[in-house]
């Protein structure tokens, strides 16, 4: 074979090779907030975050970083994404660990609480693992948290989301959406979403019997706990927001004396929501399990006041992080106001970062 034509070969793998990366890409589709929450978090400045929040929707609905750090003076990031399972928790833990050393984590616990049937959903694994960057992170959650038969398609996800090719003009949307959040650099949120309604006509939530934990889920949390002794982290708060559903009196028990016999900290806030942290539960939340805007400037008031009295957490950043972060509690802040206006008007529209409109709708 001749010089000539093994370079064409070559030059002809390359192509493909760079057609096949951009497709995978174009061609992936999860859930939308989920896609700009995750892939904001790689784009932050490594060990720049004082406290990990991991959970599912009720974190990013419920807890605004920004409006935290303006009155605590603390950094933290909401791993957070909707669907969440709690077997997940560890990854997204490691997730964390990859890119920062905080000195506290908050992990909200509705992952534990989800249906066995949930907790396997593959949708649910794909949110997470398919809007991580390919790196040596990447491949260890894949070959961890992964079955046999599905890693083939976590490595190549072309194999599961082909068929979008034909929604082109959904992708086409989804592409261009990515590539405007990509230029706005970093979070300015830090992963937050939220509806404005005071009872939302969307996706009803019914009222439910106290929550409780799945076979799964009791896995998860025994799993949770023995990775994060494994890692040597001492300072964990598993936490429940605030919720219109309680937990069941045995499930609460459970988690209380697994995480204390752990040597961590269980806060039930659904406990507490309307008498300690003066949640309405006729105003502040947009369904029976987010707040809304006034909500989660109660809550977010009252889990920062509480880490802040019960943890000695360190907030000496460097100049660029605290100019970084006065900026987006500045920004949030403003946000806040048109946000409540339009929650009084029962909008009922979903707002997050990473839709691109988001900048034009407000």
């Amino acid at each position: 074979m001749t010089k000539k034509r093994v370079k064409k070969l070559l030059l002809l793998a390359f192509v493909m090779l760079i057609i096949y990366v951009f497709l995978s890409w174009f061609l992936i589709r999860t859930t939308t907030s989920c896609e700009t929450h995750i892939k904001k978090f790689f784009k932050e400045p490594k060990n720049s975050m004082d406290v990990a929040l991991i959970g599912s929707s009720e974190m990013y609905a419920d807890y605004c970083a920004p409006l935290a750090y303006d009155k605590y003076g603390y950094t933290g990031y909401n791993l957070c994404y909707e669907g969440a399972p709690g077997q997940l928790y560890p990854a997204m833990i490691e997730t964390y660990l990859s890119r920062q050393d905080p000195q506290l984590f908050v992990i909200e616990i509705n992952g534990y609480l989800y249906s066995d049937k949930d907790c396997r959903s593959d949708a649910n694994y794909r949110r997470l693992i398919d809007n991580i960057p390919m790196s040596p992170l990447k491949v260890e959650l894949i070959e961890k948290y992964v079955d046999d038969e599905d890693k083939l398609s976590f490595y190549m996800p072309l194999i599961k989301h082909h068929e979008n090719w034909k929604s082109a003009h959904y992708q086409i949307y989804r592409a261009a959406r990515l590539v405007a959040s990509d230029l706005y650099g970093t979070s300015k949120l830090k992963a937050f979403g939220t509806r404005t309604t005071t009872n939302s006509k969307e996706a009803k939530i019914k009222k439910r019997k106290p929550a409780k934990m799945s076979g799964v889920g009791k896995e998860a949390l025994e799993d949770t706990l023995d990775l994060l002794k494994e890692k040597g982290i001492k300072n964990v708060i598993f936490l429940r927001a605030p919720h219109k559903n309680p937990l069941s009196e045995e499930t609460a028990q459970e988690i209380s004396d697994k995480v204390s016999a752990a040597g961590y900290e269980f806060l039930d806030c659904s406990d507490i929501s309307e008498t300690e942290i003066g949640i309405d539960p006729e105003t502040d939340y947009y369904n029976r399990e987010h707040l809304n805007v006034f909500g989660c400037e109660k809550f977010t008031d009252y889990l920062g006041g509480y880490i802040t009295e019960h943890y000695d957490i360190k907030t000496d950043h460097d100049e660029k992080v605290d100019d970084e972060w006065k900026e987006s509690a500045d920004y949030t802040k403003e946000l806040f106001v048109k946000l409540k206006e339009r929650t009084l008007q029962e909008e009922d529209d979903f707002y997050y970062e990473g839709d691109f409109e988001f900048y034009e709708k407000i």
